[in-house]
């Protein structure tokens, strides 16, 4: 009866840190004075974060050029885009994403990579990634939950027959 109960909680305690890594979390704007967001150090705030992408979006004036209006670090399901520029009259955004924990460094102009978003060499054409709509992305923190949870029914069936 306890081995039933101790591979139950091993096999919850398992589920619950597959999917799950860190990212960096922090945010600037023009009006702030302090600007360490926009640089990674020992200090920066991080989060456990329970989707897929790792974000960056930078914004800068296209007047004066290359003046952050904001930037922000952070942890999201179904980012805008994975990386990508868009400009307007007014801003050059910068939108960055990967996969890995605490891949989301850098200063937000250069691509970041980690995880299966960057090809290796680095790309230099026009379309790097197009993003589709997200499906295959949310299953599969759900297709390792269900692998995970397989496993321990198959665990604990046997150690019944047992």
């Amino acid at each position: 009866m306890y081995l039933k109960l101790l591979i139950l909680l091993f096999c919850a305690l398992i589920g619950k840190t597959v999917g799950s890594f860190r990212c960096y979390a922090c945010s600037f704007n023009s009006m702030d004075t302090d600007q360490s967001c926009l640089t990674i150090t020992n200090t920066t705030h991080h989060v456990e974060c329970p989707y897929t992408y790792c974000t960056i979006l930078r914004q800068e004036l296209n007047d004066p050029p290359g003046v952050v209006a904001s930037f922000v670090r952070g942890c999201e399901d179904d980012p805008a885009y994975l990386n990508h520029e868009v400009s307007d009259w007014t801003y050059r955004t910068y939108y960055r994403a990967c996969t890995n924990s605490l891949c989301n460094v850098g200063d937000g102009i250069q691509s970041v990579v980690g995880g299966n978003l960057s090809p290796t060499p680095q790309f230099e054409g026009a379309n790097l990634l197009v993003p589709g709509t997200g499906g295959a992305a949310s299953l599969h923190g759900l297709t390792n939950n269900l692998i995970l949870l397989f496993i321990c029914n198959f665990v604990l069936r046997c150690s019944i027959i047992e």
